[in-house]
């Protein structure tokens, strides 16, 4: 096959190479040197496939970086990102290998941060963090772990602070205002265990 032309896309900082079969590839300042790309170049079956793998690979690893560069995931929740744009699974795998060998990928890192997030900043109660950090592919054990970590003082002080957002919604409510109160913190993730005196505490002020 022939290479017919290159053209820089600026946006996307790569060359688009076109050939006289009508393929198009997408490659790096870096491959384009490595390879003497030009118009008019032959190249053969086998070293098309050489380059088009490693420009494949190359735009896996970027995608990657750039998808971490936003937040931190967990490796299957970019491993499943990485296929939905189009890469096969085990380039997928490979990347995540990469990615966890320089350190930019950590599970155990993940799970704490996101951990933290969804109790401090979105005050979900345990079973919908537990919920949620599986969906991310955090594994159960990991999750119980550190959800054994916090006191159920821990759990009433968010519920308490949930609760208090809601407190005119709750003072103009004129129906049963401890299965109202139940309510919203079921919603959030909490069992009745969790906050058994919270919403006891509702129902004393209904008294």
């Amino acid at each position: 096959m022939i290479l017919q032309s290159l053209k820089y896309q600026k946006r996307r900082k790569e060359w688009l190479i076109t050939f006289d079969t009508g393929e198009t590839l997408s490659v790096s300042d870096e491959l384009k040197t490595k390879y003497g790309l030009q118009p008019a170049l032959e190249i053969g079956e086998d070293r098309y496939t050489t380059l088009k793998n490693e420009a494949e690979r190359q735009s896996a690893f970027e995608k990657a970086i750039e998808l971490l560069s936003y937040r931190e995931h967990s490796s299957q929740e970019l491993k499943t990102k990485l296929i939905q744009k189009g890469f096969s699974s085990s380039l997928a795998q490979d990347i995540l290998k990469q990615m966890m060998a320089k350190g930019y990928l950590d599970d155990e890192r993940f799970a704490s941060l996101y951990f933290r997030e969804l109790m401090r900043q979105r005050k979900y109660g345990p079973l919908m963090i537990k919920k949620k950090m599986m969906e991310k592919g955090v594994e159960g054990a990991v999750i119980d772990a550190k959800l054994n970590t916090v006191p159920d003082e821990e759990w009433e002080q968010i519920a308490r602070e949930i609760l208090h957002k809601k407190r005119q919604k709750l003072t103009r409510y004129s129906g049963n205002l401890r299965d109202m109160v139940l309510g919203i913190l079921t919603r959030k993730g909490f069992s009745y265990g969790n906050v058994q005196n919270v919403v006891n505490e509702y129902e004393e002020k209904e008294d």
